[in-house]
């Protein structure tokens, strides 16, 4: 069965691409409707540094989504825990 992640067919919001310093795609969870940042390669861990960008590029467009200080990133990998992805998530309208 392939990974949906890997697939990347753009039936849902891709916000941004990247192909340098590595491969990785923000685009909208079609499961959850939230901010998504997805590494190019099918593995579920990403190293220190490509988790760290993927999280600085997902912040900006979770800041301009969202609003600053307005969402929490979600590392949890619930549906597909082996292709390495992360959530931005807004915060609840009673945690402002």
């Amino acid at each position: 069965m392939p990974c949906e992640l890997c697939e990347l067919r753009e039936y849902t919001q891709h916000y941004c691409r990247f192909t340098h310093p590595f491969r990785f795609t923000i685009l909208e969870c079609d499961s959850c409707g939230t901010p998504m940042a997805v590494l190019g390669e099918h593995r579920s861990e990403a190293s220190d540094f490509e988790r760290a960008f993927m999280v600085e590029a997902l912040t900006v467009v979770a800041r301009f989504r969202y609003g600053d200080g307005r969402f929490v990133m979600d590392e949890v990998m619930r549906q597909i825990p082996d292709h390495c992805h992360i959530h931005a998530r807004p915060l609840p309208d009673w945690a402002h």
